[in-house]
């Protein structure tokens, strides 16, 4: 379909109404659809899976080369030998199925994914990966989902769903000067639990939502699966639109007025407090990165807040661009050199440490603060450490104390 969107029809059902394959009827929730996806991407971790099942079911092709993509972004640097030996078979699975493939050190499969414009208004995608929501902060319809579900994608070019309900969530007030998207979400994670949200369509609203720049949407609408969306959709200037009185709607009203940051504590993103809260709580690993925090405004921020500075000793600072892109512009803009000065390791692009299957991974007993979507136990690598969740400013921050900061000590 188009990016011109109908105002006041929930955006999931009219993107959905869009890919139909020969149905007729109105699309409502509930109802099972078969849909042809614009794009389907497989991230390197699931591409073994994904080779075993099209080796015991005698598949051999793909619907259209042109739509499928490998993207390999979990395992960029890899230091274990039975890890390189998947990813190797991965290579030569991607090789004979002739496809897309985005090699080792070209970013995260959903931040190219905006890049290289298979997220636009209207489309459909499908991934191998649960943060494929990202894809609403540029009003498409991103949906993550498991192997077997994408290898039938892969060989029909189609895929079934249950139309998701949606809710409204309408942001009114403005956060504090120092919180970040990341905050809101968490924020609204912990007060309103996922009950609202599961397999339901989420679309932002209010005035708040409709001024965050192309990077901080993305960021929020990484976070959205962690509400248990289905999927997320962020006003922006590329197409999302609310949908007003659509009949049926369900609304969430979330006052974030005076919202101060917030810290996730081990080992659910829902255990989100006041930054204040977890001040002085000792730190001595800080990375910066993942789908939902390693873009070139959020480089920025990290770089900002250490200029001048050095990195506390006994404090291992790691930085990992989203994608060579972020990566080549945060150099032009001098944030890769401040962060090397105050003593930050900055890697290639990729997933970097966000799930724990290349290094650096944490110590045990480690106290880790992570601007990563997620903190269950064992995330990173390790079981035995300890995970927090902040945005780029407050990890920073604590990148130069060694300790979680309070809000007035913040830039």
């Amino acid at each position: 379909m188009t990016g011109v969107l109908q105002e006041g029809v929930p955006l999931a059902e009219q993107i959905i109404a869009g890919h139909l394959v020969d149905e007729e009827g109105p699309v409502a929730p509930g109802r099972l659809v078969t849909v042809r996806p614009d794009r389907v991407y497989v991230q390197d971790g699931n591409a073994p899976t994904v080779a075993r099942l099209y080796e015991q079911h005698g598949f051999t092709t793909v619907f259209d080369p042109e739509r499928v993509s490998f993207v390999f972004d979990h395992s960029v640097l890899v230091a274990d030998v039975d890890m390189a030996d998947r990813m190797k078979d991965a290579d030569r699975f991607a090789a004979r199925l002739g496809v897309d493939v985005r090699a080792r050190g070209q970013g995260i499969s959903h931040v190219l994914a905006a890049e290289v414009g298979w997220f636009s208004p209207g489309a459909l995608v499908l991934g191998s990966d649960s943060h494929t929501c990202v894809g609403g902060a540029f009003g498409a319809l991103g949906l993550g989902m498991g192997a077997s579900d994408i290898v039938a994608a892969m060989v029909t070019g189609t895929t079934w769903l249950r139309v998701p309900e949606t809710v409204e969530v309408r942001f009114t007030g403005t956060p504090a000067r120092a919180t970040r998207p990341r905050d809101v979400l968490l924020s609204l994670l912990r007060d309103k639990g996922q009950e609202p949200f599961l397999y339901r369509s989420v679309e932002f609203t209010g005035a708040w939502a409709r001024a965050l720049s192309a990077d901080a949407s993305a960021s929020l609408a990484s976070l959205g699966v962690e509400l248990g969306a289905k999927c997320v959709f962020v006003p922006d200037e590329q197409g999302a639109i609310p949908t007003g009185t659509a009949p049926g709607l369900t609304r969430v009203d979330f006052d974030i007025s005076g919202l101060q940051p917030t810290v996730a504590l081990p080992h659910l993103p829902a255990r989100t407090v006041p930054l204040d809260e977890a001040a002085g709580t000792p730190i001595s690993y800080v990375f910066v990165g993942s789908c939902t925090n390693s873009r070139l405004e959020d480089i920025a921020e990290a770089a900002e807040v250490v200029r001048g500075h050095r990195v506390r000793a006994g404090v291992q600072f790691v930085v990992t661009p989203g994608s060579n892109a972020v990566y080549r512009d945060a150099m032009r803009a001098g944030y890769i050199d401040t962060l090397l000065t105050a003593g930050a390791v900055v890697t290639p692009a990729g997933c970097g440490a966000c799930v724990g299957t290349q290094g650096p991974l944490p110590a045990r007993g480690e106290n880790v603060l992570s601007t990563m979507n997620r903190n269950f136990r064992g995330r990173m690598g390790n079981p035995e450490a300890d995970i927090y969740l902040s945005s780029p400013v407050v990890a920073a921050a604590t990148a130069l104390s060694g300790a979680i900061p309070r809000v007035e000590d913040l830039p």
